[in-house]
């Protein structure tokens, strides 16, 4: 990444790291996962992720290249990724003709889940074993992938990111010929939204203009910049590989249902952001050869069903159960999810709440440390939720911006907030998590009810 492109982030990735494992040993709580995630890193020599940017940017540009862009423009653009991102993937123009193109962390940790359980779907590791997989897929039109495994690990993953901030994902253990076939996904899911952020920029579309998040929400945009992404990839995968025609077709679904599920599962509200996302699976596959639209189809319709039910944080929804994929035998074991495992199931009952039962448990939980807590709980229940983060101590311009519905507010950082703001100093860090978790799951629904009726 060139030093201009760096100057434009607004933090250093391992400095934020840095910073975020001291403010978890101030306040007590379990920094191993942290620890380890920083000593590979430095291991490694650099950022895996933005190594994995920098590969699926190389492959995009050069197949634009082929396809008439010009390279002096293309090489004026740069990839990163970004921690707790305000939106799933976005690119950024600047005034002197270069963009820079942030994903974030969890996009990437959700397209190495849906990769994973795809491979694990449709290779087999025998020939018998593959001949039944094929009969499922087209005499019982059967997609192989264990639906259970794969939405109770969405549920998981949703949950450890919306409170903890961090991207964590169960992992399937694959045999070899798995784990390429689960790379080829990944590759083409990563170039498809690599090239989706580029397409923003060379169709000169407005939002992309200076200063100006790309993903705007135009049904017109967002449709130019999809079919411009889907030939990116297909030419990438017939002239550079890896896989066939189908990796990239299915790739390029996976990222539709990618982002779709970080931004439905993770976010409050996403303020101007891409079209539902069955419109954009079925231009994707009106767009594909037939033998690959149909498989296309069939995918997708089943990831879309699994994906929704997932990432549904409604009090409508009904109960995923994610606990028994921690010990599922397909799933490698994570020994530090035992650390906080019973954290997480605390953390999933109260996100599940109902507004009453959370606005009592903030006026038992809150009654010694003064009346804000209560009375802002009472605030968001009679619907009136800026005197109620007003009470709990947040400042007007940041109150302005939770409650503004065109701005994308992800669970995660609206937590944050309240919990650095909530009047309850010298309390113990998972008392103060406790609070805030109420606080900000009452504060989403009242927040989803404004705006979702």
């Amino acid at each position: 990444m060139s030093a201009a492109a760096i100057a434009r982030l607004p933090y250093d990735r391992r400095r934020v790291m840095t910073e975020y494992l001291d403010a978890l040993r101030s306040r007590g709580e379990d920094t191993q996962l942290v620890e380890s995630a920083i000593a590979a890193w430095d291991e490694h020599g650099q950022d895996p992720i933005d190594e994995n940017c920098r590969f699926a940017a190389q492959a995009v540009a050069a197949a634009l290249a082929e396809l008439g862009y010009d390279r002096a423009v293309l090489d004026r653009l740069e990839i990163c990724s970004v921690a707790r991102q305000a939106i799933s993937a976005a690119g950024q123009a600047y005034g002197d003709g270069s963009a820079l193109i942030r994903i974030s962390d969890a996009l990437f940790a959700f397209a190495h889940l849906y990769s994973s359980h795809l491979a694990y779907a449709r290779v087999k590791e025998s020939a018998l074993a593959s001949l039944r997989a094929v009969f499922r897929r087209n005499m019982r039109d059967e997609s192989g992938l264990d639906e259970v495994l794969l939405t109770a690990s969405l549920r998981f993953s949703a949950l450890h990111q919306r409170v903890l901030g961090g991207a964590m994902t169960p992992v399937l253990a694959l045999g070899e010929a798995q784990q390429a076939d689960a790379d080829r996904y990944l590759t083409h899911c990563l170039r498809f939204v690599v090239a989706h952020e580029y397409g923003h920029v060379l169709l000169g579309h407005s939002a992309a203009a200076a200063g100006v998040a790309s993903c705007s929400g135009d049904p017109r945009w967002e449709t130019e910049a999809d079919e411009l992404a889907l030939r990116t990839v297909v030419h990438a995968q017939r002239g550079h590989g890896p896989g066939t025609a189908l990796h990239a077709g299915l790739g390029a679904l996976l990222a539709i249902v990618v982002v779709h599920f970080a931004e439905r599962a993770l976010y409050v509200h996403r303020g101007s952001t891409h079209p539902p996302a069955a419109e954009r699976q079925e231009r994707l596959v009106r767009s594909l050869p037939p033998h690959v639209a149909l498989l296309v189809r069939r995918y997708g319709e089943t990831l879309m069903a699994l994906t929704d039910r997932a990432a549904d944080f409604t009090l409508r929804a009904g109960a995923v159960p994610w606990q028994p994929v921690l010990e599922h035998p397909r799933v490698v074991r994570h020994a530090l999810w035992d650390d906080y495992r019973d954290d997480i199931t605390r953390y999933a009952e109260i996100q599940s709440g109902a507004p009453d039962r959370l606005a009592s448990a903030l006026r038992a939980l809150g009654t010694r440390h003064g009346t804000a807590v209560p009375a802002g709980a009472e605030s968001m229940l009679s619907g009136r939720p800026r005197n109620g983060l007003r009470l709990w101590g947040l400042a007007d311009p940041r109150i302005e911006e939770i409650t503004d519905p065109a701005l994308p507010l992800s669970f995660w950082a609206l937590l944050e907030d309240i919990r650095e703001s909530l009047p309850v100093v010298g309390s113990a860090p998972a008392e103060v998590m406790e609070l805030a978790l109420h606080a900000a799951t009452l504060t989403q629904h009242v927040l989803m009810k404004e705006t979702r009726r």
